[in-house]
């Protein structure tokens, strides 16, 4: 047994990583935007979309495992828009058979400490109001909502996003 670990996502871990999105959007999201909503989204869409991420040369997410198996993700990108650098949560997903468990925990304190060190002095991230499992994570961590709200479309229905921050 290898018990938990942190590593790089590579290539060949899209399919795992986009099983684990899904699972996560499921639990999280559909109360929210109703589950038949979210089965509608192709899950073709979304590896290749992980693939496309793991192929190039941009920012890798951070995996957290369980004896080698994925069970969540986190990927952020550098933002230098600003008088300094900050980081921008893009997703981050933890398989809900783990939750409440400290692996979000310990994923998120190992990204936070990555974005220090790319002198990110604050991050962001976008949360689909509703989503009191991600608000009650991110509420702990010391995020705070900053008033910023935006709406996106997703299958044809409007999908609101308010923005959190904190310092790092």
């Amino acid at each position: 047994m290898q018990g938990v670990s942190l590593r790089m996502a590579r290539p060949d871990d899209a399919p795992a990583m986009t099983v684990t999105q899904r699972a996560s959007w499921l639990a999280a999201y559909g109360e929210v935007l109703g589950a038949d909503m979210l089965t509608q989204l192709s899950v073709t869409e979304h590896l290749q979309i992980w693939q496309s991420r793991l192929a190039g040369s941009g920012p890798r997410p951070m995996l957290i495992c369980q004896d080698e198996v994925v069970i969540g993700l986190l990927y952020w990108q550098l933002v230098l828009d600003s008088t300094e650098p900050s980081a921008l949560i893009r997703a981050f997903y933890l398989h809900p058979e783990h939750w409440r468990l400290g692996h979000g925990k310990r994923l998120w304190q190992a990204v936070a400490m990555q974005m220090r060190r790319a002198g990110c002095g604050s991050v962001r991230l976008w949360l689909l109001d509703g989503n009191r499992i991600g608000e009650g994570f991110y509420l702990r961590r010391g995020f705070v909502f900053d008033g910023q709200a935006r709406t996106l479309m997703s299958l044809g229905q409007a999908c609101l996003q308010r923005q959190m921050f904190r310092l790092l």
